[in-house]
């Protein structure tokens, strides 16, 4: 018996992950929409993905104007990926007021991010209700900090670091 959508999502809500927001132009400002399917995908190229419902506003302005970035979340960022999200209706995607940047794509690049992605849309591949859109990474940064965690339906954040203890290597003598 195949699996059904409800077993499918529960299941995936135990999958923590970090909270990116993915960013690009629209007519007057930026769009942004909360993305939990976001990884690297090469090194040479380097190319990350981002996996975008079709019914979603930014799904046809990334195609669009080639372009998008993507904004890994510090911890203390929850409204703003609560605002990408949509929870605040369309003009909560719309992310005014938020100050950002452009870089090699012209791609808005948020503020006080934990570390950013700045991508020319290298293709498109259908994924079911779901495009994923393959960037090329044409720029990129970060700072220092921790990332906001999602699992669960909540947000979390890292605990500190412990200093790390020194371990020989597999095969030492």
């Amino acid at each position: 018996m195949p699996v059904t959508a409800d077993q499918f999502k529960s299941a995936l809500r135990r999958w923590a992950s970090g909270v990116s927001v993915l960013t690009t132009l629209r007519e007057g400002g930026i769009q942004g929409i909360t993305v939990s399917s976001f990884c690297s995908l090469s090194l040479n190229p380097p190319l990350i993905l981002a996996c975008i419902d079709k019914k979603a506003r930014s799904h046809a302005l990334i195609s669009r104007h080639r372009a998008f970035a993507i904004n890994v979340l510090r911890a203390g960022q929850e409204r703003l990926s609560e605002l990408a999200a949509g929870h605040a209706g369309e003009r909560g995607n719309w992310l005014e007021g938020f100050p950002h940047r452009k870089a090699a794509t012209g791609a808005p690049i948020l503020d006080d991010c934990l570390a950013w992605f700045d991508c020319s849309l290298e293709t498109l591949h259908d994924g079911g209700d779901h495009t994923i859109f393959v960037g090329r990474v044409e720029a990129a940064g970060h700072s220092e900090g921790r990332p906001l965690l999602y699992c669960d339906g909540d947000y979390h954040r890292m605990a500190e670091s412990r200093p790390k203890s020194h371990k020989e290597p597999r095969g030492a003598e």
